[in-house]
């Protein structure tokens, strides 16, 4: 369980208002497709569990991640909450929340590079890019190695002084070179799988706060 939080986690953290203000505020859809790299594991089971989509509602200071997955957890919502320092994560078919306090995580920082010569276009937009490559120890001790190359425009900034304190999976570094959402992802947690995520929409608009309140049905559980 405590594993799926962490890949959900590490693909929304890479996705951080200019409706009236500086900083992007609105809405992103992506699309994603997982390859395995266990020969035990098909690459359906990590489509299935994790979702082939992901939409995201983000303000300057908090982030909505939803997983469209259609396994035996259903679908996924990670609410990033910077202004709290906190994230919430909700699965459809589990009647608990889980609150999780930034800089948990037991990683080593390997690698963090921007490539100026390695861009992509996504939705009209050539996107810079950067590396990243780090290393976690898992809830069973077992060593994962995490890779990305990140895509991202400079037209749809974030505030990298808001992601000092959100420290998982680096992202507070990520913040601090790019400045700017990410529109793609390809990357992988070896020795599970690999993936390619990518923008397909994007729509500037403004998105109430109420919508990053967690569920007030489900018990919220503080993780420690």
């Amino acid at each position: 369980m405590k594993t799926y939080f962490w890949v959900l986690s590490l693909l929304s953290f890479y996705i951080p208002n200019i409706y009236s203000q500086e900083y992007f505020e609105g809405e992103i859809q992506y699309k994603i497709n997982y390859e395995s790299l266990d020969p035990n594991v098909s690459s359906n089971y990590y489509n299935k569990e994790y979702g082939d989509s992901i939409t995201c509602y983000i303000k300057e200071d908090r982030i909505i991640s939803i997983y469209n997955g259609g396994g035996k957890l259903g679908w996924c919502k990670i609410i990033v909450r910077l202004d709290e320092k906190y994230t919430y994560t909700e699965f459809e078919k589990i009647d608990t929340i889980i609150k999780s306090g930034f800089g948990t995580l037991n990683q080593k920082l390997i690698e963090i590079k921007k490539r100026p010569k390695d861009r992509k276009e996504i939705l009209g937009e050539l996107c810079k890019s950067i590396n990243l490559k780090f290393e976690s120890i898992n809830y069973d001790s077992t060593l994962e190695t995490y890779y990305n190359k990140c895509y991202y425009s400079p037209k749809y900034k974030l505030n990298p002084d808001l992601y000092i304190d959100y420290t998982d999976y680096f992202s507070n570094l990520y913040a601090k070179e790019a400045k700017a959402i990410s529109l793609g992802l390809e990357g992988g947690v070896h020795p599970h799988f690999k993936f390619i995520q990518e923008a397909i929409y994007i729509k500037e608009k403004e998105i109430p706060l109420k919508m990053f309140e967690p569920n007030s049905s489900k018990v919220i559980l503080l993780e420690k």
